[in-house]
């Protein structure tokens, strides 16, 4: 292997976050590199959009692994957009955040340098993480077995049952109970009660024969 690969290789305690990060990965993945690698360091960065998932494992990183001290460094990225001439078309800038957690005291402390969290405060804001996580559990559990039924209601329509071909008010078998305006429920057209159904200029003086 040439030194060039050897440089360009990152190192296991490097980890970088990214707007598709799922930041459960992220702490189980650095937790077991702090326990099984037997690392003291571990070195977070982020840009733009993903800087406050970095901050939220970083967060969670401090309660699971009690006595970190943490260093912030925050400077910008440029982005430029360049045409076939080499000749930069449009150049952004964005914030990048670097955050190093490590288990020893550093000696050279910068403005962005924070202690070891606080023991008492360390086992307040885990007992809420238990209880945060078994509350989703349960809620999880309730949720299975539920969904859409494929009942008398159907699929996706509104209303109740709608008789045999999905009609609104279409007469079940076996029910002979009256209707509105119906001597019985399901009679032909011509035999309703109060004329209806019949035509025009004999309503109200019977049929025609």
């Amino acid at each position: 292997m040439s030194s060039t690969q050897k440089d360009n290789k990152k190192a296991p305690n490097d980890i970088r976050i990214g707007m598709n990060s799922r930041p459960h990965n992220v702490i189980k993945y650095a937790t077991s590199v702090m326990d099984e690698q037997k690392l003291n360091e571990l070195k977070f960065s982020a840009v733009g959009g993903s800087i406050g998932r970095l901050l939220d494992i970083v967060e969670v990183l401090k309660v699971l692994k009690p006595g970190l001290y943490q260093q912030n460094r925050i400077t910008s990225v440029a982005y430029q957009t360049v045409d076939s001439n080499n000749t930069i078309m449009n150049q952004r800038l964005y914030p990048k955040l670097e955050v190093i957690l490590s288990k020893e005291e550093p000696k050279a402390k910068t403005e962005g340098y924070q202690g070891q969290l606080a023991e008492d405060e360390r086992k307040k804001l885990e007992k809420l993480m238990n209880e945060r996580k078994e509350q989703r559990e349960k809620n999880r559990g309730r949720g299975r077995g539920r969904g859409r039924g494929r009942g008398p209601r159907g699929r996706g329509r509104r209303g109740g049952f709608r008789g045999r071909r999905g009609l609104r008010g279409r007469p079940r078998r076996g029910d002979s109970r009256p209707r509105r305006g119906d001597s019985r429920r399901g009679a032909p057209r011509g035999t309703r009660a109060r004329g209806r159904g019949t035509p025009r200029g004999n309503r109200g003086r019977g049929t025609a024969k």
